[in-house]
């Protein structure tokens, strides 16, 4: 029979928590984008509107380079997040760490963003601009930021008296 080849020759080494070495790679954000471009689990298309993206760190929801949260190497998205009565302002960013590329849930950070106007476009300026994370979309952080906490706000219910005559 002379030498027989193991069937799994690194498997020793995979069951402790070995990984192979092209995990450790980055993948170039242009490449990744030219493969999730024409299909993903992620694009909503409908007729006559453009292509919708559902992916978590896409700030317009568009299916766009520029604003992928998969395929771009600094993501940034921008979201409510409401947890019984509380409201709140959500920044998710990518992490930073390399190494959270290769985990789904770890890939993506997020951060709480204050709801006071002047404290919270701060927050947004010192994160994206200041940082030099992504200025180009400070802009549009800043209005998606504006409609947010208008959302916030309720409307009050007027109370109409029968007896009043209405007032023109």
């Amino acid at each position: 029979f002379g030498s027989r080849l193991p069937l799994a020759p690194d498997f020793r080494q995979a069951s402790q928590g070995f990984a192979p070495p092209c995990a450790a790679m980055a993948v170039p954000a242009a490449l990744l984008w030219e493969c999730v471009k024409k299909n993903n689990s992620f694009m909503r298309k409908s007729t006559n509107m453009p292509t919708m993206s559902a992916e978590p760190g896409n700030l317009c929801s568009v299916h766009a380079s520029k604003f992928s949260g998969l395929a771009n190497s600094r993501a940034v998205g921008l979201s409510k997040q409401t947890t019984g009565r509380k409201e709140t302002v959500i920044l998710t960013l990518k992490n930073p760490r390399s190494s959270r590329t290769f985990r789904p849930k770890a890939r993506l950070m997020t951060v709480g963003i204050k709801k006071n106007a002047k404290k919270g476009t701060a927050q947004l300026e010192k994160k994206l601009a200041e940082g030099f994370y992504r200025p180009d979309l400070l802009p549009l952080v800043k209005a998606k930021y504006a409609k947010i906490r208008m959302s916030f706000k309720k409307k009050k219910a007027t109370a109409h008296s029968r007896r009043a005559p209405a007032a023109k």
